[in-house]
Order: structure tokens, then sequence, then C-alpha cells
């Protein structure tokens, strides 16, 4: 694995680590035994990876990379047996999520264009990766979805994907597809993860649809 491959590599481990975290939070008011909210924060790490590995027809990651488990069981031993000290900063959890969704949306884009696809099919893995373990721990727990409520979730991955696409297709740059890609990927990472963050910290959101149900006289 080369220089560049390795520091994506470990982005993509960190960033697993933040969204099992994310997961275990997001449950810890359900009060979930150890197993349970092991499940939940595996599926919120993995969840999006797996999703995206399976629409492209490749094995996943986690099935041969040990790494990941651990990245997922570690924090979530240790949430499990100090919950006081992280109940009372509940709020991190956006953080974590912020930071994972930049971390996964960047490698899935990156894929995307290594595999040479168009501008709409790199956005819509970006998404899918970001989003598809969130969406489906919060329907397990019943709780409403970030990515559909008015919060600015999504615009930050399209953000943060196009830069990554337009900057790989700058091929009069004098860089290493390697070190392209590499590029690519932090310039990604930072405008979700950025976004994201500023979206969180200024309560920026997007306007809901404004429908009133007519009276009936």
């Amino acid at each position: 694995m080369d220089y560049p491959q390795l520091i994506i590599y470990f982005f993509d481990l960190i960033g697993t680590a933040a969204f099992a975290i994310s997961g275990a939070l997001r449950a810890m008011d359900r009060r979930p035994d150890f197993i349970g909210m092991l499940l939940l924060a595996g599926i919120t790490a993995i969840g999006g990876g797996m999703i995206r590995d399976a629409i492209l027809g490749r094995e996943a990651a986690v099935l041969s990379d040990p790494a990941y488990f651990w990245m997922i069981l570690a924090p979530v031993t240790l949430i499990y047996f100090y919950p006081s000290s992280f109940w009372k900063r509940a709020d991190l959890f956006n953080y974590f999520d912020a930071f994972g969704y930049g971390a996964f949306a960047g490698v899935a884009a990156n894929i995307g264009v290594q595999l040479e696809m168009n501008l709409f099919a790199v956005l819509v893995l970006a998404v899918l990766t970001g989003c598809g373990g969130g969406v489906v721990r919060d329907v397990i727990l019943s709780k409403p979805s970030l990515p559909l409520n008015d919060e600015l979730y999504v615009i930050p991955v399209l953000l943060g994907a196009t830069a990554l696409y337009l900057l790989n297709s700058c091929s009069f740059l004098p860089l290493s597809p390697e070190r392209m890609n590499l590029w690519g990927f932090l310039a990604a990472f930072t405008l979700t993860t950025g976004g994201r963050l500023a979206a969180i910290i200024l309560k920026l959101h997007l306007p809901r649809v404004d429908y009133h149900e007519r009276e009936v006289n």
C-alpha cells in the first residue's frame, strides 16, 4: 500500500470509529445491552460501506480486514462501561457523525472516480455510503433520520464529492494519479465535514415545504 492510499485507509478507519461512536451515542437513551449497542454501532459504521460494495459487486472491506471490527469494538466498549461520561455530552453525537460522514463520503467518491464513473454516479455513491448506515440505524431506533430533517446534511457531501471529481479531472496538474486521488479525497473530506460542522454550529438548515391544507367550508 503506497503512502497516499495509506492515508485514505487511515481516514477510513477513523471514520469507522467515529460512526461507531455516533451510533452508540444515538442508542444510549434506549438503554441497550452491550450486544445491542455493538450491533447499532456496527450498522452505523459499516452499513453505508456494505451498501456501496454490494452495488459495485465487490467484497466488503470489513469482511477481510479485522481492523474495522476493532475500530467498532473499542469505542463501544468504552461507552458501555462509562456511559455517564458520554451521556453528559450527548451533543457530541453530531460531531462524530460529521467526521465519519466526511470520511466515508470521501472514500466512496474516490472509489467512484477510480472506476471512471460519471459525476452523477460519484455523487450517488458518496451520498449512499455517507448516509446509508445512519439511516438504517435511525429506522431501527424509530428516530427521525438526519437526511430527511431540515438539517443541512446532504449538501456538504455533494460539494465535497464534486470537488473530488473536478480535481481528478484536472489533467494539467503536475501530480501523479495516486497523489491526485489523495488531494481529491482530502478536499472532499474537508468540504463535507467542514460544511456539516458549520451547519451544526450555525444552525443552518434548508427551508421546509410550506404547505397548508385549505379549510373546507
